[in-house]
């Protein structure tokens, strides 16, 4: 606007063609370097400006009106854009820090440098003539020289400019493609940018290289039914189908192929975008195997504390029930006892005393029983594995049961070798054979028989106590070794059981990594089979 003023001088009055007009250009310079400083981001304070423009205006209007002098309305000018110049080259030089920047800006600061060095000229040029002139249209041919340099810059300063404000435009573009690149690349599952129309994959990220062992350079210019990526066909077709449909797909779970084959689960995002005029699809694969373990872990532990809780719960129930009817015997039997000697009456004392006997010998058992389980849950029970003569177990273990045998008058065969050595706790095995042999005999009628027979396999001893007792149908079989749903069933001669006794063999035989399993037929009778693994002597 100042140059179009300028330009009209002579045919609009002075006032608006010489103070109006040379402020505004003084002010356009200012506003230009208000302009880069907002460019930089280097903003600072203009009042030493606000007052500079102040001066200007009131010595160009004295030398206007008051006393026209054309030299020293050219020095106010000149002297104005050197303290100007000097700000924007202090500004491109030295208050933008970044070397990159620095580069950006160097053009507009080589442009004013050259604005100070001219009106410095054009400062010394003025002062040093002797002559006044008034006419502006009067001027030398030096003054019509700086002026044409004035007129040159100002053809130049807008193409430096543009040409700074392009190169920061680029490095800016750069910047956000390097972040977009980075961030891209850096996401710890796999991106890929492929065509709604035939599926080509142009993009991916380098997760996939972690991910499905797939390299970048593999899967350009590829699709995924090409790659074999989909675990089931049927799933590609699904998920193309939801995503034709609703135009996007959110953490659908899918199974995907490695390169290698190995299958693993994985959950997809992916939407139709838009780029260059095209249909694309934006996939985002994340490999949930992790997720998928830790949630079946989950489920384990909800197994195991629900297993623990039957446990707890079957516990007590024997502590409250089973524990206690023994002991409720045996009270009510020396009450019995106690009122009849008091009276002197000793008639069936002997039958009295043989039920207290075997009550307190089956709370013992159950009491025994216990204390181990306990143990063996509570992690308290230590394996102590020696050699042992497993024959002199069974017989020495017959021997404890004797007199339940001999009540029933049973008949117990044992069919063994001479003697059988294993590698076993001889704690544990004798709970197990005693427990065993206990229940045949509950469950064997009088006058029954019971087997126990050993057998020597290629890596395992087998032992077995087959008895002729009522048997157990096969849906009991199933819950045998199953605290939570324990079988219980009394004896022939009313024998109470608890079930603790086959849980706690079980775990035992488990210390040895061994097996237990019952055969039965229910009016036939019952196998318990149990085998023992063989230690080769050389490792121990």
């Amino acid at each position: 606007m100042g140059n179009v003023l300028v330009f009209f001088r002579g045919y609009i009055p002075d006032w608006a063609s010489i103070p109006l007009a040379n402020v505004l250009l003084i002010s356009s310079l200012i506003g230009l370097l208000m302009g880069l400083e907002q460019f930089l981001d280097k903003k600072g304070s203009h009042i030493h400006n606000y007052i500079l423009t102040s001066i200007f205006l009131i010595i160009h209007s004295y030398y206007t009106f008051i006393e026209p002098d054309l030299n020293a309305r050219n020095i106010n000018i000149a002297f104005a854009y050197v303290i100007i110049s000097f700000q924007i080259i202090y500004l491109m030089f030295r208050r933008t820090p970044p070397i990159a920047m620095r580069k950006i800006t160097r053009s507009i600061g080589y442009l004013f440098c050259a604005v100070f060095i001219i009106q410095v000229l054009h400062i010394i040029y003025n002062v040093q003539k002797e002559d006044v002139v008034s006419d502006y249209f009067k001027s030398s041919t030096i003054e019509s020289l700086f002026l044409s340099s004035w007129i040159i810059i100002t053809v130049l300063m807008p193409y430096t400019i543009t040409l700074m404000y392009n190169k920061r435009l680029i490095i800016n573009i750069n910047k956000q493609e390097e972040k977009f690149s980075k961030a891209f690349h850096a996401a710890p599952f796999v991106i890929t940018l492929s065509k709604f129309s035939d599926g080509k994959i142009f993009e991916v990220n380098k997760s996939v290289e972690a991910i499905s062992d797939y390299k970048i350079e593999d899967i350009i210019g590829m699709n995924s039914a090409e790659l074999n990526l989909w675990g089931q066909k049927s799933d590609r077709q699904k998920f193309l189908t939801s995503l034709s449909s609703n135009g996007f797909v959110k953490e659908n779970e899918y199974i995907f192929r490695k390169k290698s084959g190995e299958l693993f689960p994985g959950s997809m995002t992916a939407q139709v975008i838009n780029i260059n005029n095209e249909d694309c699809i934006i996939s985002v694969i994340n490999d949930i195997s992790n997720r998928k373990k830790a949630e079946l872990n989950l489920r384990n532990s909800e197994a195991t504390l629900r297993e623990l809780n039957s446990t707890k719960d079957k516990f007590f129930s024997i502590i409250a029930h089973d524990l206690r009817t023994p002991f409720n015997g045996i009270m009510g039997f020396s009450q019995i006892l106690r009122d009849q000697i008091k009276e002197n009456n000793y008639e069936d004392i002997d039958k009295y005393a043989e039920i207290i006997y075997t009550s307190s010998e089956h709370a013992m058992a159950l009491l025994s029983n216990l204390m181990e389980w306990s143990r063996s849950q509570s992690g308290q029970m230590k394996f102590n594995p020696e050699y042992i003569d497993l024959i002199a177990l069974i017989q020495n273990t017959l021997g404890l049961l004797k007199t339940s045998s001999e009540q029933k008058q049973i008949h117990i065969n044992l069919d063994a070798a001479a003697n059988i050595i294993v590698y076993a706790d001889k704690e544990m095995i004798e709970t197990v054979l005693r427990n065993i042999i206990s229940n045949a005999i509950k469950f064997t009628p009088k006058k029954g028989v019971i087997n126990i027979q050993t057998k020597e396999m290629e890596s395992e001893h087998l032992i077995s106590v087959i008895d002729s007792g009522v048997g157990i149908s096969k849906d009991d079989l199933e819950k045998l070794f199953h605290l939570d749903k324990s079988h219980t069933t009394a004896g022939t001669n009313d024998e109470s059981r608890t079930g603790l006794g086959l849980i706690l063999c079980k775990d035992f035989i488990d210390y040895h990594k061994g097996k237990i399993w019952a055969e039965s037929e229910v009016g036939v009778g019952t196998n318990m089979r149990f085998c023992l693994p063989k230690i080769n002597p050389s490792i121990n």
